[in-house]
């Protein structure tokens, strides 16, 4: 399961806000909730699942053996799979994994790996989005 995720100089983690392209081009912004197992999407598409791009820079598993991150680069023109939960109104992000080869096994120590494909709708990178505002507001 991907770990981690970078994009621009953002560090994703699950239970984070990530941005994801659906169709039609639209960028969402989606609560990172768990993972998809490649080989259970026939039933996530049945529960009204949707498949998205999430643009990233880097990926980084988590080893079983030491617990330290393990990054790769994301090559160019690849994407993170996604899949829209539908969630009863409350969409959320779940990454697609597959099993790991012999050899991410032996690098990651990790027995899945996030799903990296071309894109369906886009592989543009959203900008940062500025932080918010912390300074509260007059209220009268």
């Amino acid at each position: 399961m991907c770990a981690a995720l970078e994009v621009n100089t953002r560090l994703l983690r699950p239970g984070r806000i990530v941005r994801a392209w659906r169709k039609d081009q639209i960028l969402a912004a989606l609560v990172w909730a768990g993972f998809a197992r490649k080989e259970s999407l026939g039933w996530w598409k049945k529960k009204g699942g949707e498949l998205v791009d999430v643009p990233a820079h880097r990926f980084a598993e988590r080893s079983d053996r030491d617990r330290q991150l393990r990054w790769d680069d994301i090559p160019a023109g690849l994407i993170v799979r996604g899949v829209v939960d539908p969630n009863d109104g409350k969409p959320l992000l779940k990454i697609v994994t597959r099993a790991s080869t012999p050899e991410e096994l032996m690098r990651f120590e990790h027995p899945r790996m996030p799903l990296l494909e071309p894109p369906l709708f886009s592989a543009e990178i959203p900008p940062d989005e500025p932080a918010p505002d912390t300074a509260q507001a007059e209220l009268f």
